[in-house]
């Protein structure tokens, strides 16, 4: 039986995960439950995680919720690529993000984004922004201080689900990376090194942000 992902490509945690299922080939099918449709109410969809939420892994009769106990699920089954390297101190080195991420690019950016996007209003967007900018002075001054990618001279899971958050506080028509060299040339390195995966992972979010931006205007 073939393993399955179940993602809405509008979620960012679901856009990393699937980059790494397409940049690694595995033999895993990847099936979009739209989340504005009501598809992660369903009761099948609970049967799987009753939270109602995306990412889901389904192996079988197993199934396994939370994007990073995907990622390393996927990794210990299938194997990977230098996304997720086998040396121990370069493994290390992956995973000091994918635990720092937790509470500050995705924490920051996603209130930026929520307020903007979502829930305009709701939340004091200067604040937010202010706070997004801080996280971003550590990825510059920490992760990406004297090397090419975060964990590295190679592209990671960690770029992917660090890149992931931030883009998605783009579809206001916000451009962090404006007055950020190092970050821009971050990024680019990632979607060159990355692609064609990952702008087709990210087609539906640069759909969304194209209508957002003109409904703007």
């Amino acid at each position: 039986m073939v393993t399955t992902l179940f993602v809405d490509l509008m979620s960012q945690p679901c856009r990393a995960l699937a980059i790494f299922v397409k940049m690694n080939a595995m033999p895993c099918n990847i099936q979009t439950v739209a989340l504005r449709k009501g598809e992660n109410k369903t009761p099948e969809f609970l049967s799987m995680n009753p939270l109602g939420k995306v990412p889901v892994l389904k192996d079988e009769e197993f199934c396994l919720t939370e994007s990073i106990a995907i990622l390393r699920y996927l990794d210990t089954k299938y194997g990977s690529s230098c996304l997720y390297p086998k040396s121990i101190r370069a493994r290390a080195k992956v995973d000091e993000f994918l635990e720092w991420q937790h509470t500050n690019t995705r924490m920051f950016a996603a209130k930026v984004f929520l307020g903007e996007v979502l829930f305009p209003g709701a939340i004091n967007i200067e604040q937010a922004v202010n706070d997004m900018n801080a996280m971003l002075d550590s990825v510059e001054s920490m992760f990406l201080k004297d090397k090419n990618f975060i964990a590295g001279e190679t592209v990671s899971v960690a770029d992917h689900f660090a890149v992931c958050e931030l883009l998605q506080t783009t579809i206001s028509g916000r451009d962090l990376f404006k007055d950020r060299p190092k970050l821009q040339s971050w990024l680019d390195r990632v979607r060159k090194d990355s692609n064609p995966h990952f702008d087709d992972v990210h087609s539906v979010l640069y759909s969304v942000r194209r209508r957002y931006i003109k409904n703007k205007l």
